[in-house]
């Protein structure tokens, strides 16, 4: 009876410990496509450059986190890009072109150093990746607080006194590949709490820059506001002209 009891009380405080979501389209965790599933042969190609990186929009413990090293802004641009290219895959709206071959074509136009696609370039980026729509991103948005306790950079932040607060914006254009014109533009911001939690902010940030995601808050943040662009952009993009 005893360990009955025991097991009941271990799993409402496990419970209570589980990250809750709270995005623009208020679903709690990991959120869902809200958009019909595309049949394959009607699906846009699309091609992903890296996601551009706002100035000054990471903030981490209410503090700028500056460029520490050349390029960090572009590698992190580049996974977040990465993680898109997952969950677009998993939307079953689009048909993906590689991003191998993508970042050579970005080398080769010296486009690489800012992290980002100028529209007038578009179409002829999009002819030689084959791709019939460009997705211009922008992680406009990312910030981890806590409330309790002290501050920290890159550390671990939370115990059982604090909770920890991970917000994230992300904005997509979906761009013509052929005449460059903006097809659909989607924003989605999502915003995860946890109390009795600890996050390795720095082992998080390492992550994302090489384009992996896991079950944190901060990574379930930045999914969700993916999931919440691509929901908001593929709800007003035009269907593909069949052949």
């Amino acid at each position: 009876m005893r360990s009955r009891i025991f097991l009941i009380l271990l799993l409402m405080f496990l419970a209570a410990c589980a990250p809750s979501a709270q995005t623009s389209f208020g679903s709690p965790a990991l959120e869902l496509f809200s958009v019909e599933p595309v049949p394959s042969a009607e699906r846009w190609i699309i091609a992903v450059p890296n996601f551009n990186v706002r100035a000054g929009g990471v903030v981490i413990s209410g503090q700028d986190f500056e460029r520490q090293t050349e390029g960090f802004y572009k590698e992190l641009g580049a996974g977040v890009a990465d993680i898109f290219v997952n969950e677009a895959f998993r939307s079953q709206q689009f048909r993906i072109t590689e991003r191998a071959e993508l970042d050579k074509v970005l080398l080769e136009q010296n486009l690489a150093a800012s992290g980002r696609v100028d529209p007038a370039t578009a179409a002829d980026l999009g002819r030689i990746t084959g791709a019939e729509l460009l997705i211009l991103g922008s992680l406009s948005e990312f910030g981890v607080s806590k409330t309790g306790g002290g501050g920290q950079i890159l550390g671990v932040l939370g115990s059982s006194s604090e909770t920890v607060t991970a917000r994230v914006t992300v904005d997509i254009r979906v761009v013509d590949a052929v005449t460059a014109e903006i097809l659909a533009i989607g924003s989605a911001t999502s915003e995860v709490s946890q109390s009795n939690v600890q996050v390795d902010i720095a082992n998080v940030m390492r992550a994302l820059q090489a384009g992996r995601s896991g079950t944190t808050i901060i990574d379930i943040a930045v999914r969700n506001a993916i999931i919440g662009a691509i929901n908001d952009a593929a709800a007003s993009l035009p269907a593909k002209p069949s052949k």
